[in-house]
């Protein structure tokens, strides 16, 4: 036991001495002046592939720098650190008493993909139209030069010309061309004194030069050499008899002139008749009246024999009144008035029948019935009725 504790106290007190030694050692280290440092070049760091994480290399002891603490147990290979975790980053160093030193560490990063991110749908935008790609394709041929067309020959009609089929007095004239007349034409004879137009009738024909003034490039006209021969003429036939004409019947009366009309403020049909000799009233005769729209005839009374009925048609111009028509239309000696003389009337007012139930016809009769004339027709109107004022001679 004695020994025991003996060895015990020595223990101590050489422990007490190493302490000692050890601070006075530190001190005359921090004393002494720096060492002499030889420059050295740090390698750069090197990019080593990983599947994932990060790598940390192994360090370096660089014993010329300020001291740190180091922990003694090293990996025994680089280590990877995984981003995100709490593992502890061990770096080598030298045993338990050694010489503190710096650390360099040199990590190496490798880039870890990103995860594919999930697109957020939002508006459709359609996608670019495909920009289309030009293709050169063959050559342009160059156009050939072309040439102006002439104008076209055309010959003008002096005056009244014969077109005929063909280039002669001997063909049959097809028809004729008016003065001034522009024709154009498609050929000519050899002689060049008829030329071939077109058209007339739809087909070519001949006129000749002496009718016509040309104008134009003549000396484009072709040449027509397929010309058919003239018609053989045909014998002349001997003269036939003329017929004698038909005699025609001759009606003893006729109208003298185109009937006149007057305005009339009544609906009703009414002729004022005249049937002379040319001079003087002609007694006996009558008038066959029918209404063509109804089918129905009236037989008038007979003409006067003697002396005349005046009608006034114009009023005179003083504005008196007429006081004897008979003496005074006769041998009118005031100023504006005129009268028509008759030896016949009749109006529809006697058979009861309006003016515009027409048309309406009248013929001269003598006292057995017999036409003595063509019928006269008369279109009345019943929203403008008139009066019809007729003359027969038979001279």
């Amino acid at each position: 036991m004695v020994r025991i504790r003996i060895f015990g106290v020595l223990a101590a007190a050489l422990a007490a001495l190493a302490l000692v030694a050890g601070c006075t050692t530190a001190r005359l280290l921090a004393n002494a002046a720096p060492p002499t440092l030889t420059p050295t070049r740090t390698p750069r760091p090197t990019w080593t592939p990983a599947s994932v994480g990060v790598v940390i290399a192994t360090p370096t002891i660089d014993t010329t720098r300020f001291p740190v603490a180091l922990p003694t147990a090293a990996p025994a290979a680089p280590l990877i650190f995984v981003p995100g975790s709490d593992q502890p980053i061990i770096l080598p160093g030298p045993g338990r008493g050694g010489p503190a030193v710096q650390t360099v560490v040199v990590i190496l990063v490798t880039a870890t993909p990103s995860p594919a991110s999930t697109p957020t749908p939002g508006p459709f935008v359609p996608a670019p139209r495909p920009t289309a790609t030009w293709t050169p394709g063959p050559p342009t041929p160059t156009p050939s030069p072309t040439h102006t067309p002439l104008p076209p020959v055309y010959v003008i009609t002096r005056e009244q010309a014969n077109v005929r089929q063909g280039p002669g007095v001997a063909y049959p004239v097809v028809t004729r061309l008016e003065r001034d007349t522009q024709v154009t034409v498609v050929g000519r004879n050899q002689a060049g004194d008829w030329w071939k137009i077109c058209c007339v009738n739809g087909a070519d024909v001949w006129i000749s030069d002496a009718l016509v003034r040309v104008e134009g490039p003549l000396w484009t006209v072709a040449e027509v050499t397929d010309i058919p021969p003239p018609p053989t003429p045909q014998p002349t036939p001997a003269p036939t008899a003329t017929p004698s004409p038909t005699a025609t019947y001759a009606w003893p009366f006729r109208l003298e002139k185109p009937p006149e009309t007057y305005p009339l403020g009544l609906d009703i049909f009414r002729v004022d008749v005249v049937i002379y000799n040319g001079a003087v009233p002609l007694w006996g005769y009558r008038l066959r009246i029918r209404n063509l729209a109804l089918g129905q005839e009236w037989i008038s009374d007979e003409s006067k024999a003697a002396g005349w009925d005046w009608t006034i048609v114009q009023w005179p111009d003083d504005g008196l009144v007429v006081a004897n028509s008979g003496v005074e239309c006769p041998n009118p000696t005031r100023k504006g008035l005129r009268c028509v003389k008759t030896n016949l009337k009749w109006d529809s007012y006697k058979a009861n029948l309006p003016g515009g139930t027409g048309p309406w016809e009248i013929t001269v009769i003598d006292r057995a019935g017999n036409p003595l004339s063509a019928p006269v027709r008369f279109d009345t109107d019943p929203k403008d009725p008139k009066w019809y004022y007729v003359i027969f001679t038979n001279r």
